[in-house]
């Protein structure tokens, strides 16, 4: 009469246990991997099938661990980096307009500045004609007229982007200060957490 058949997919623990061995040597698997095949391997649960399939897998490990739900964020908080977000698009706005109109009317000094000096050399041109000379001289002296109004805006709207800056530093540590301010809570909440699994009987 035969002997009990054996199951053909199991093999003794031993063989089994060699095998997780060598993976885990050779790098195969990691160290959570490893530990959780011996285990397996040790309560029968585990055969040649499982171990092709961790190959396969490379690292990643053969059963999961659930993954923790995303903690919920402090709403206050939430709120004032949103607000905070808010202020900086508009002041990046504010910045782009403000270097568009600066590029323009730096770009329309220029061309005054040209007209200018075109209109002092026609005029030392004109002598000794004194009335044509001092068309020229008048031509010259409204664009300068025009380059002091239109450098007085340029400096304003330099001053404007000063404020702009010191505007966009000033939420920029605030945000930092806020980020501060969730990470710590959230660590209060984790370390919470802990201590109380730690407390609990095994």
């Amino acid at each position: 009469m035969d002997g009990p058949r054996r199951d053909s997919r199991r093999e003794p623990p031993a063989d089994i246990e060699q095998e997780v061995k060598i993976l885990y040597a050779r790098g195969d698997i990691n160290s959570n991997t490893y530990h959780r095949l011996m285990e397996m391997a040790a309560n029968g649960q585990l055969d040649w099938e499982d171990l092709a399939r961790v190959r396969g897998e490379g690292l990643a490990p053969l059963r999961p661990e659930p993954k923790s739900p995303p903690r919920a964020r402090d709403a206050e908080i939430v709120s004032s980096l949103n607000r905070l977000y808010t202020h900086r698009t508009r002041l990046e706005q504010a910045r782009a307009e403000s270097e568009q109109v600066l590029q323009r009317l730096e770009g329309d000094i220029e061309r005054l500045q040209a007209q200018a000096d075109a209109a002092e050399e026609k005029a030392q041109l004109a002598l000794p004609d004194e009335e044509k000379a001092r068309a020229y001289l008048e031509v010259k002296q409204e664009a300068v007229e025009r380059i002091q109004a239109l450098e007085e805006r340029v400096a304003s709207l330099h001053q404007d982007l000063r404020r702009i800056d010191t505007l966009r530093d000033e939420l920029a540590t605030r945000e930092a200060e806020l980020k501060a301010l969730e990470s710590s809570q959230q660590l209060a909440e984790l370390e919470a957490s802990i201590r109380q699994e730690l407390l609990e009987p095994a």
